[in-house]
């Protein structure tokens, strides 16, 4: 009995590990100052997401790397022998993608006292690396009113798509609807059926600059990936819904 139950153990363990190398996932990177604008060498940063915590500290110029990451939104906290704890709320981490904190700085201590300072992130609305591509994640599709409508959802995501009034049909930048294409978990389609709008972990729009796994299209590509079952059991355990 005993081994059965360390061989179900091992298999629940090694099914985990799969689904997390299976899935795409991001990272946080960025700078953190001491009230004096000095980098803040060994400042502690951190996330939370559900009962895991990820931590590291600054270098000797204030650069952190946080990863790997779920993709999700987290609030990152800051703490240092040099200035008061603060957060940053909201901060998206993106699949496949690095979002960046660059010189979070914190303010002086006063003595006598311990507070926490909370702040709402907000992220670039142009990415430097990728300009030509605009992802969503599902917390913010959640929040959009066309999220029931995913192809109309996709041709609102940013500007150079256009959606046919009486079709599905998507035109990317004036080139024609059938120069553009849909993959869901890697596979190509050439129409977006069958995918509920609930199951979408993310879905990103390329007007321009697209990857060449994804083939050679003049027009555009949405990409979607899905939620596996250890993504909805993540953000049960961050209370997200």
């Amino acid at each position: 009995m005993r081994n059965r139950t360390q061989l179900l153990a091992l298999t629940l363990a090694l099914s985990a590990a799969g689904a997390l190398n299976a899935q795409t996932i991001g990272e946080i990177q960025g700078s953190v100052l001491a009230p004096d604008g000095t980098p803040a060498y060994g400042a502690l940063v951190e996330v939370q997401n559900g009962g895991d915590r990820i931590a590291t500290t600054a270098d000797m110029e204030g650069r952190f790397v946080l990863k790997p990451l779920i993709p999700g939104t987290y609030t990152v906290r800051f703490s240092s022998t040099e200035f008061a704890p603060f957060e940053y709320a909201g901060v998206v981490v993106n699949p496949d993608k690095i979002t960046f904190l660059r010189n979070m700085r914190g303010d002086a201590k006063e003595l006598g006292t311990f507070e926490i300072s909370k702040r709402i992130w907000e992220p670039p609305l142009i990415d430097p690396e990728e300009p030509g591509k605009i992802t969503l994640i599902h917390t913010q599709i959640k929040r959009d009113p066309t999220r029931k409508n995913l192809v109309k959802l996709a041709s609102t995501a940013g500007p150079g798509v256009y959606k046919a009034p009486n079709s599905d049909d998507l035109y990317f930048k004036g080139a024609r609807a059938d120069a553009m294409v849909y993959f869901v978990d890697g596979v190509k389609m050439s129409r977006l059926t069958g995918v509920p709008p609930d199951a979408v972990n993310s879905i990103s729009v390329y007007t321009g600059g697209v990857p060449a796994k994804y083939g050679d299209f003049t027009g555009g590509v949405i990409a979607i990936e899905t939620k596996t079952y250890f993504d909805l059991y993540r953000q049960r355990q961050a209370g997200i819904r």
